[in-house]
C-alpha cells in the first residue's frame, strides 16, 4: 500500500483582532442580539487557505439561522435554506460592508459599544 498527497495546505488561522472580525462581531450584535461571535474549525474545504497563504485575512462569516431541523440537510440530501434567511443573508452581508466601508476613526460608536452602519439599519 502507498499514500500520495494530492493536495495540502499548511494550518492557518485569521486574527481575531482586525478591523474586519469587529465588524462582523458588531454587525451580528446588532441583527442577531444576545448570540456570540466565536471562532470554529469547521470540517470540510474553503478557498480561505488561498487569501491566508497571501496574508490576506479570511473568514467563513455566514450569517444563517439553521434550525435544527434542517441541520441534517446542509450539503446533504435534500439540502435548502429558507426565503427568510437569504434575505437575512444578503441584508447582513450588506450592513457588514456598509460598517466596513467607512474608516475605523470615522465610525461612530453607540452607548452599547456596537458600530452602526454607514447606512443605517435595513
Amino acid at each position: 500500500m502507498s499514500i500520495e498527497v494530492l493536495l495540502s495546505f499548511k494550518a492557518a488561522i485569521s486574527p481575531t483582532d482586525t478591523d474586519l472580525y469587529r465588524a462582523i462581531e458588531a454587525v451580528t450584535a446588532r441583527r442577531f442580539p444576545g448570540s456570540t461571535v466565536m471562532p470554529a474549525v469547521t470540517a470540510g474545504f474553503t478557498d480561505s487557505h488561498f487569501f491566508r497563504d497571501l496574508g490576506i485575512v479570511a473568514y467563513g462569516f455566514s450569517p444563517a439561522v439553521i434550525p435544527g431541523s434542517d441541520q441534517g440537510g446542509v450539503h446533504g440530501n435534500n439540502e435548502r435554506i429558507s426565503v427568510q434567511n437569504v434575505e437575512r443573508g444578503w441584508r447582513t452581508m450588506l450592513d457588514l460592508l456598509e460598517t466596513i466601508a467607512v474608516a475605523p476613526e470615522q465610525r461612530p460608536t453607540s452607548a452599547l459599544g456596537a458600530t452602526p452602519t454607514a447606512g443605517g439599519q435595513h
